[in-house]
């Protein structure tokens, strides 16, 4: 009887999964699992379920090595763990078990796929698109594999073999959310915001819960504004390279504005002045472009409710506070008033670190990022404080003295933003 109620069991988890009813299905899994412990297909779609539950996708990789510790010789198993870890971004691993996968069933299209998948993780565009086509070399009309490829021919840029791949996705399975994702951000990276909005919307109608349909809604919404258009344009440049090509990019940059400085001044102190000035305010473009979207979709009615808690606080921190910081310190040089200058200094400067803090899924970036944020806005604010009330007294010289270093803090930043570990 136990064997019976264990079959039954599976099976009722089974049609609750295919049904996307995944905490439903998973308590069926474990009760099949309760009465056989040597249940491998029951471990791996409890997997499957816990990987699509909230805050469940550690628990998910305990399980699927739990199927793999009965069942070590199923390719499947090894595919789905690499899933997981890829979910987890723990991309090195998630490439590991994707090369298992792959060689105890060459033959299956969805290991190769998923082996595009990690090697996607890693940013490494060739190698994901070769493992893509193989997997389409062996069932040409293997969807995730198609979703894999159109997404690496566009982080590549190559938007004419783009758009083949996703007219074929959508023409092949027009109910397919990803498909829709795929063709939304195609148009995000043509620079047309108003259809990738129709594509992300009809992938939420087909899923409401596609968080990845979400995120790229709220991209169509902030890509209303030519400013956070251009940062878009920007970010699809930089994504075509790895992140070691990056780098090497981020330093040829600073290295040019430290010689270009050195070359303006030679030929006029204000050459010099405007050239930083332009520096500048380029790198406070690419940190802050994103927070500055979100405050100007806040001041949608309609557009604010598919903000998150944490997104609508970067809009606060960063948009709001950027805005509010500048108006103020330049009402501050107008009115000579350093209670105000220091104010919007505070202000204008934290939400550089405050856009590394909310959205952050980096637990140490937070923490970083945060301890910086909070460092800059009790020394600016001290000093706005200590001017206008008490300019001579030691706790103002001390607030001031701490701005210097709270400025040389937001310049780290800056280098410390592109670290992966510090921001994810």
């Amino acid at each position: 009887m136990s064997g019976e109620h264990g079959n039954i069991a599976y099976l009722r988890g089974s049609h609750l999964l295919n049904l996307g009813r995944h905490e439903e299905a998973a308590s069926f899994f474990r009760e099949a699992i309760a009465h056989d412990t040597d249940n491998a297909g029951a471990y791996a779609n409890l997997a499957r379920c816990l990987m699509e539950i909230e805050g469940q996708k550690k628990e998910a990789l305990v399980v699927i090595d739990q199927a793999i510790g009965v069942d070590p010789e199923e390719s499947y198993h090894h595919a789905l763990r690499s899933l997981i870890l890829s979910e987890l971004k723990r991309h090195a691993e998630a490439l590991d078990a994707a090369k298992a996968a792959v060689a105890l069933d060459p033959e299956d299209a969805f290991n190769h796929a998923i082996e595009a998948r990690a090697h996607l993780g890693r940013e490494r565009w060739k190698e994901a698109e070769a493992a893509a086509r193989r997997a389409l070399a062996i069932d040409g009309d293997h969807d995730f594999a198609r979703n894999l490829l159109a997404t690496v021919l566009r982080v590549q840029g190559r938007m004419d073999e783009n758009e083949i791949a996703v007219d074929t996705l959508l023409a092949n399975n027009p109910e397919d959310p990803m498909a829709h994702v795929n063709a939304g951000f195609s148009a995000l990276q043509r620079r047309d915001h108003r259809k990738a909005e129709e594509h992300f919307r009809e992938a939420l109608r087909i899923d409401p819960e596609f968080e990845g349909a979400r995120i790229g809604l709220i991209e169509s919404f902030r890509a209303r504004s030519w400013f956070y258009r251009k940062y878009l344009a920007y970010c699809f440049f930089m994504q075509r390279f790895s992140s070691g090509n990056r780098w090497v990019i981020i330093i040829g940059l600073y290295l040019a504005f430290r010689f270009g400085r050195v070359l303006m001044a030679a030929i006029h102190p204000l050459l010099a002045v405007a050239f930083v000035v332009l520096y500048l305010l380029f790198v406070f473009w690419v940190w802050l472009a994103r927070g500055v979207g979100s405050f100007i979709i806040m001041l949608d009615k309609s557009a604010r409710l598919a903000l998150t808690p944490p997104e609508k606080l970067e809009g606060i921190f960063v948009g709001a506070g950027f805005t509010a910081g500048f108006t103020l310190g330049l009402l501050g040089a107008v009115w000579e008033n350093d209670a105000l200058l220091f104010a919007g200094g505070a202000l204008a400067c934290g939400a550089l670190p405050a856009s590394l803090v909310f959205t952050n899924e980096s637990t140490k970036g937070r923490v970083l990022f945060g301890g910086v944020l909070a460092f800059v806005y009790l020394n600016g604010f001290g000093a706005a404080l200590g001017t206008a009330l008490a300019p001579e007294s030691d706790f103002t010289a001390l607030a001031i003295g701490g701005c210097l270093l709270a400025g040389i803090a937001v310049a780290l930043c800056t280098w410390l933003g592109n670290v992966r570990a510090l921001r994810e």
